[in-house]
């Protein structure tokens, strides 16, 4: 189809904003189709690297995009020369890697490496393809490499060394871009995320994935640092000392450092002075001399303790870098992007900001210097103020990337510190609160570090899920403290509670979206300044991840449906936080209800995302598989008491020695001991009271709960006193975290619209997709409104006698207050569950700051679409069944108004209430006093005088009982009654008409009563003489149908205040044929029954004989606070004043909820 150019704008097309996607689909395409045929292999590599190379592609689209160049590949020398000049030396080097990957799927290794010449032979590559070759054959390179590289070994060549016993381990790192491939060159098979790697062979390393060595652990953001330490040269350096048994690192030398560590490919170690430190060797560190240490080595502590350089390279990488210039060089680039720099140039940690490039010119004499941006998705900042491309720089400037990324200046020294803002550390201190006399949580006290993961136990009561809402930010303990970095959380609370991810046990998903939308709106309500691009990477890296890409665009369901089973559930449940900015994760039961296989693929993500974030997990009975993957365990016995804190082994170490004290050795416990896991513990911990007959006595157990709390607060007190002060293996001081030592740097104006603009959008489109595609809204929109119309129209559809006509309907005030119930009913019933709905999302979405005013305002929104669809189908056969004629905007804008308000209100109640039933019932308690009090059913001048101020008196006077004012249905009824009688179209024309000739008449009177200075100009008299006639003519005229009384009417009133005398007499008001049946202009549009009520209104309102301007109902006009405005106009502002302070209380109730932390 693409070939045909008739039909090729009818083929689909890429998805905008990707260079070189066809191209690059039919490169793949064509190398695999070079010998004759295609491998599967072959085709499920290209299509896994094209969805890495364009992230925010549709995969489908990519899926049959490239089965059709399968089907019909082009010739390669045809592919390449479109691709030649288009792309750069990094692009084909990329591109290299990518196909050799192919060349390795093919299984023919003669016939791949041809395939391979000739494809990079084409796109004028061929020296990168023969550096490519060469290097995955073991050939030492004769040219430096075009893409970067580092070893793993044992052996002494190698870049970066393994311990002498994984001497069979080794493989190569290799990058290009973002782009990271992983060969083996070791003889045992390497382990990745679970997929075996062999000898020889290439895997693309994804940036979720790890490879496990025997003793060591590395993901991917240590390859890639090591990546960067071999193109840049720079390294990472840590000031140490040991100095009251504790262990103190700094980025800073200060007069207490010393031991000096700087980590790259491998660490230098070097004694500043003299110290009881020592290399792991036992060997003592001499002043001035540098020790070449791997990373896998440790150093000694004076007591005996071991540092291990590992962590302390883990801890290196958090809190940033400091970059020392080279001497002599006073420019450098600045980038986050290893592909935009060389060796020299500053490398900063890559994922915490968007891509950037930046050019730095300083000069140290006179600690000036000067920043231009030459790369920059997202705006800069300097000393806060946004950069859009040049800015001076001082000593001591910070350049802001992102919130949790910035640039010092220290000119002077000629350094630059790159400075992270992360989390380090949680620590909980004498936790303790009440909910009256019940205490829920009892002295509890834990700290968990960054890159562990804490596993909450104990029985149903026990207080995991209080202490879960109070780590959340959510409720505010009556004593004790949480802080996270040694800041109290609820002293900073508004900028602390981002870096929190909550997930209650409740599920958070909306059955009409599918399983990508779900995690799409989650990363972009978690991350609203990242670009589509980025978002489409995030939510598919979490597809993969929890196994959920074969379900990506099935819509989720109830539980009831078995759409997707309810493993899938939890695990898209768990994966709607996992884009989040957090780095800190708390989740409640997320396991349950789960099967054994799905506990563990929960537990294993859980896991993943530990290793460079704090997880938190409460867990009810978690299996010995599952528990084994935690790094600690804090168990809870009733009343929120501290039973055990510690490791898993050491929990059922301390638990297993208990029972032997305490003699409490069952069968049972016994066979729990053999399973593992978390039983045991407890049938330790909840040990039944046996009777003397053997019995267990009722639920009563043998040990309370204060009997575990006080053994165990023993338990530790001894253990301390035995083992002595233990230092901490590290503990990072003076980091510094931002400009006011706070974790989140305010973002600037532009910043904020774009993420406004972002989130309310997010909200918008999934409340969107959320009402369209439930039958509910559908059903209501084609059969609810339909029907209220046929119904009505066919019971109002009356006339006093013979056939029916509008102008003589007997009903058409009932219609109208009809139309406004209906209305204000829709508005009720559509919305009055719809925040209640969210509940759930919203408490996820908690600390996301995502805007409760944007929230609202793009569900109000998203509700009036529909409401004034509702509202345009009811009036369309409304009027057709009543012979409406020139009406429907204006009926159809009253009645959607009079819904939108009823919308506002419901949101309120929606806002409120905690139970759809409760939610429900409150309609009829908002419609019905409408009902009573609008004036339609009941007459004002007929109700209950203790409603009147005044009483006998106001009601006689024409006043309006006192609760009516409140009512804005009393309103929507009333503007639109006035509107019908005095805005239809013949209405509109007569006052039109009317309104030219008051002011010429009026000068007329004047004379007539002795000003003599009055007079009418010829002019004047002629138009009024012209207006005069065809007001005449226009009540006079008579039409065949209401389209031709429309026009008529028109023509009649252009012509009196626009045209001559003979113009006029031009237009016939009526046929020249007799026989043509016709009916007067006026009886299309004017109705008897509306227009007697309005005017009776008019005259009441203008009687001479009331001393003082009144308001009455259904007249033209209103005196309001000292002004007289139109009746229309008054309505319309009452009922927008009513929505506006609907939503804003809406907004208001959201607000407190969302902060309330009691």
């Amino acid at each position: 189809m693409e070939n045909i150019p008739f039909l090729r704008k009818f083929s689909p097309t890429a998805p905008g904003g990707m260079r070189h996607t066809g191209g690059l689909v039919d490169v793949f395409a064509s190398f695999a189709a070079l010998d004759d045929r295609v491998d599967r292999a072959e085709a499920e590599v290209a299509l896994d690297l094209l969805r890495h190379a364009f992230p925010e592609a549709d995969h489908a689209w990519l899926a049959r995009r490239l089965h059709r160049a399968l089907a019909s590949p082009e010739p390669i020398e045809k592919v390449a020369k479109s691709l030649r000049n288009e792309l750069d030396t990094d692009d084909r080097v990329s591109l290299g890697l990518q196909l050799h990957l192919l060349v390795v799927a093919s299984g023919s290794e003669f016939r791949g490496k041809k395939a391979f010449s000739q494809v990079m032979t084409n796109l004028n590559a061929a020296e990168i393809g023969t550096a490519i070759m060469d290097e995955m054959a073991g050939k030492p390179p004769v040219t430096p490499l075009p893409f970067d590289k580092v070893s793993f070994g044992s052996d002494e060549e190698k870049d970066v060394s393994l311990p002498a016993d994984q001497r069979d381990f080794s493989f190569c790192a290799y990058r290009s871009k973002d782009l990271i491939l992983i060969r083996n060159t070791g003889q045992e098979p390497l382990w990745i995320s679970g997929s075996s790697l062999a000898s020889g062979q290439c895997m693309r390393l994804r940036p979720h994935q790890s490879i496990g060595l025997p003793e060591w652990t590395i993901v991917a953001e240590d390859i890639s640092f090591f990546l960067n330490a071999a193109r840049t040269g720079q390294r990472r350096t840590l000031y140490i000392n040991e100095t009251d048994d504790q262990l103190t690192a700094e980025r800073i030398r200060s007069r207490q450092s010393t031991v000096r560590l700087d980590f790259g490919l491998n660490v230098k170690v070097e004694a500043l002075v003299e110290t009881d430190m020592r290399l792991s060797s036992g060997e003592a560190m001499i002043p001035g001399k540098t020790y070449l240490l791997s990373i896998q080595d440790h150093i000694l502590l004076d007591n005996g303790t071991e540092a291990s350089l590992e962590s302390l390279r883990k801890q290196a990488m958090e809190t940033g870098n400091r970059f020392r210039m080279e001497a002599g060089r006073q420019e450098c680039l600045v980038s986050n992007d290893p592909s935009a720099i060389k060796r020299g140039d500053v490398l900063l940690s890559p994922g915490l900001a968007r891509r950037m490039v930046l050019k730095i010119k300083f000069n140290p004499n006179t600690a000036e210097g000067h920043l231009k941006i030459i790369d920059a998705e997202r705006v800069v900042m300097v000393n806060g103020q946004p950069i859009r491309s040049e800015a001076r720089l001082v000593d001591g400037s910070l350049i802001r990337l992102s919130p949790n990324q910035a640039v010092r200046c220290r000119f002077s020294e000629s350094l630059l510190d790159e400075e992270r803002t992360v989390i380090r550390d949680l620590s909980v201190e004498s936790l303790n609160h009440q909910y009256g006399p019940v205490t829920v949580l009892d002295n509890v006290e834990f700290s968990v570090k960054r890159g562990e993961m804490l596993c909450i136990m104990g029985p149903s009561g026990s207080g995991k899920s209080t202490l879960l809402a109070a780590l959340a930010g959510h409720l505010k303990p009556n004593r004790g403290h949480i802080r996270l970095n040694g800041v109290s959380l609820y002293e900073h609370r508004k900028r602390l509670a981002p870096f929190i991810a909550s997930m209650p046990q409740e599920e958070a998903l909306n059955p009409q979206l599918t399983v990508r939308e779900h995690l799409n709106h989650a990363s972009m309500i978690r991350r609203p300044h990242l670009g589509h691009a980025e978002h489409a990477k995030r939510v598919d890296s979490i597809l993969a991840e929890l196994a959920l890409q074969p379900l990506a665009r099935r819509k989720v369901g109830s539980p009831g449906d078995k759409t997707i089973s309810g493993g899938e559930r939890g695990r898209l449940n768990l994966g709607l936080d996992l884009s989040s900015p957090a780095e800190i994760f708390l989740f409640d039961e997320p396991i349950s209800g789960l099967s054994s296989k799905d506990s563990e693929h929960v537990a294993e993500t859980l896991h993943t995302l530990s290793r460079d974030n704090i997880v938190i997990a409460s867990l009810h009975r978690p299996g010995a598989r599952v528990l084994r993957l935690f790094d600690k365990v804090l168990l809870l016995d009733k009343g929120g008491r501290v039973a055990f804190f510690g490791t898993p082994q050491g929990m059922a170490h301390y638990f297993r020695e208990s029972s032997k004290e305490l003699h409490i050795l069952t069968a049972k416990t016994l066979k729990a001991e053999k399973v593992g896991g978390a039983d045991f513990v407890f049938d330790i911990l909840e040990t039944p009271l046996y009777g003397h007959a053997g019995r267990e006595g009722g639920g009563v157990r043998r040990f309370p709960p204060t009997f575990w709390q006080e053994r165990f607060e023993g338990s530790q007190l001894v253990n301390e006193v035995a083992r002595g002060d233990i230092p901490s293996q590290s503990q990072m001081g003076s980091v510094p975290l931002s400009e006011d030592h706070m974790a989140v740097p305010t973002r600037s104006s532009r910043q904020r619209i774009f993420e406004w603009e972002r989130l309310f959008r997010t909200h918008f489109h999934r409340t969107m997709i959320s009402k369209f595609r439930n039958r509910g809204t559908l059903y209501s929109i084609l059969l609810e409104a339909p029907l209220l119309a046929l119904l009505i129209g066919v019971t109002l559809r009356a006339s006093p006698e013979g056939a029916y006509s509008f102008h003589s309907g007997l009903h058409l005030p009932v219609y109208i207050f009809l139309t406004v119930t209906i209305g204000m009913f829709l508005g009720l019933t559509n919305s009055a569950t719809e925040i209640l709905r969210d509940f759930p999302v919203l408490r996820r979405e908690r600390n996301c700051r995502t805007g409760t005013v944007l929230y609202v305002g793009a569900k109000f929104l998203a509700l009036a679409i529909v409401a004034a669809l509702q509202c345009a189908i009811y009036t369309w056969i409304g009027h057709e069944m009543l012979d409406i004629y020139g009406m429907f905007t204006t009926h159809w804008m009253w009645m959607t108004l009079t819904a939108l308000c009823g919308t506002a209100m419901a949101l309120v109640v929606s806002s409120l209430v905690t139970t759809e039933r409760a939610a429900l019932s409150a309609v009829p308690l908002l419609l019905v006093p409408q009902l009573l009090l609008a004036g339609a059913l009941v007459s004002f001048d007929e109700m209950n005088r203790g409603l009147f101020q005044g009483a006998d008196k106001g009601r006689a006077a024409g006043a309006e009982p006192f609760p009516a004012r409140f009512m804005p249905l009393r309103y929507a009824y009333e503007g639109m009654t006035v509107s019908q009688a005095t805005e239809n179209p013949f209405e509109n024309k007569r006052r039109k008409v009317q309104a030219a000739i008051d002011p010429l008449k009026a000068v007329g009177e004047k004379r007539l009563a002795g000003d003599l200075s009055q007079k009418l100009t010829a002019e004047q008299s002629e138009r009024l003489d012209i207006l005069k006639e065809s007001l005449r003519r226009l009540m006079a005229a008579e039409a065949t149908d209401a389209t031709e009384a429309k026009s008529l009417a028109w023509k009649l009133a252009h012509a009196g205040r626009r045209k001559t005398m003979d113009e006029l007499l031009e237009i016939p008001p009526y046929p020249d044929d007799e026989s043509i049946e016709t009916r007067p202009v006026r009886d299309f549009f004017v109705n008897t029954r509306t227009d007697l009520l309005v005017s009776k209104s008019e005259i009441d309102r203008v009687d001479y004989r009331q001393a003082t301007k009144r308001s009455i109902f259904l007249a033209e006009w209103k005196y309001w606070f000292g002004f007289t405005t139109r009746s229309t106009q008054a309505c319309r502002i009452v009922i927008c004043a009513c929505i506006v302070f609907c939503l804003s209380l809406t907004t208001l109730f959201l607000h407190l909820r969302n902060h309330r932390t009691r």
